[in-house]
């Protein structure tokens, strides 16, 4: 989908070039309030040094940054075609809209035809959407893909917004597309801070992929501390002499914390299916890491009632959690 439609932007740009025309105001307010990559991007506390030893940086720590790095590979890429399609003289316009397109991508080889809409509304927030329709069918409608909504707030360098991904809707027109699901995001970058939700429902980067069904919100204050929160559901027993005997999906919550400075801890909880067949509550999975992003402490917990919970420090020790000294569960 990334490859593909970068190809069709770049013909689109192309084809705008030629085209300019008297100021299009509405087209410039909306990029004055277009939402910027680092209003939504996930960022968190990150070694620049080359990693050490598999156990000396943190497992949980890494996770979590390998997890936000996934999260911003499916999102940002798309708010840079929106401010670079912008940035271009629209092909209609008037007080309060304008569209870009309809253009045909790839050389007459696309089974689609693409064109991108926004709509300046009374409380001056905007709706946008890139739109697709069967390249044989003029009489079809634009089917939205991608489709977003931004508060500028009255100051361009914050806003909130949502934004909203149908690869499934994609794929069933362009035949180039192999991605799947959905994603969903909601952002507040109003107040200094960040605050930002993300909902993958059975998403495919490509058919291949496993699908992942997964909820994550993410929390930054403007002094450098935050939370990273995610729940998806996992086998706990895969790779495990027990995988066959226990196939089931379990449900996983998670809870990164941070410092400024770097240190933090990752909280674990897994619940359900086959675990609640065996009689567990819930097992949980604690892990604390120093400002240079080693771990200082792990400890793994069983709870099987009507017994007290079953302990077991991996290494280190619980006062080594000096910044988070007790487990939280996630905000979902």
């Amino acid at each position: 989908m990334k490859t593909h439609t970068t190809l069709a932007l770049l013909v689109l740009l192309t084809s705008l070039v030629a085209g300019c025309k008297e100021e299009n105001t509405v087209s410039q307010k909306f990029l004055e309030a277009v939402p910027q990559e680092y209003m939504v991007r996930l960022d968190v506390p990150e070694n620049d040094t080359t990693l050490k030893a598999l156990g000396d940086v943190a497992e949980s720590y890494r996770n979590t940054v390998q997890v936000t790095r996934d999260v911003n590979s499916a999102v940002l890429t798309w708010l840079v075609w929106v401010e670079t399609i912008v940035r271009y003289p629209a092909t209609t316009w008037d007080d309060t809209s304008s569209t870009w397109g309809p253009w045909e991508p790839d050389d007459g080889l696309s089974s689609v035809v693409y064109r991108f809409r926004m709509t300046l509304n009374a409380d001056e927030s905007f709706d946008y959407a890139f739109e697709m329709r069967p390249k044989n069918d003029t009489s079809a409608a634009f089917v939205p893909v991608y489709t977003g909504h931004v508060n500028p707030g009255g100051n361009p360098t914050v806003n909130s917004g949502s934004m909203a991904f149908d690869f499934d809707a994609a794929a069933a027109m362009d035949y180039a597309v192999d991605s799947a699901g959905s994603i969903a995001v909601e952002y507040d970058y109003t107040s200094g801070q960040k605050d930002i939700t993300v909902f993958f429902d059975q998403w495919q980067e490509h058919t291949a992929s496993v699908a992942l069904t997964a909820n994550y919100h993410y929390f930054a204050a403007a002094q450098g501390d935050g939370f990273f929160d995610f729940e998806t559901w996992a086998d706990i027993h895969a790779g495990t002499a027990e995988a066959a005997q226990y196939p089931g999906i379990e449900h996983w919550q998670l809870r990164s914390r941070w410092t400024p400075e770097g240190d933090g801890r990752t909280d674990v909880i897994v619940t359900g299916d086959d675990l609640t067949t065996q009689g567990v509550e819930d097992f949980r999975q604690s892990e604390c890491w120093d400002t240079a992003f080693q771990s200082t402490f792990m400890l793994q917990e069983v709870t099987i009632p009507p017994d007290p919970a079953y302990q077991d420090i991996k290494w280190g020790d619980a006062a080594a959690c000096t910044a988070f000294p007790e487990f939280s569960s996630p905000e979902l």
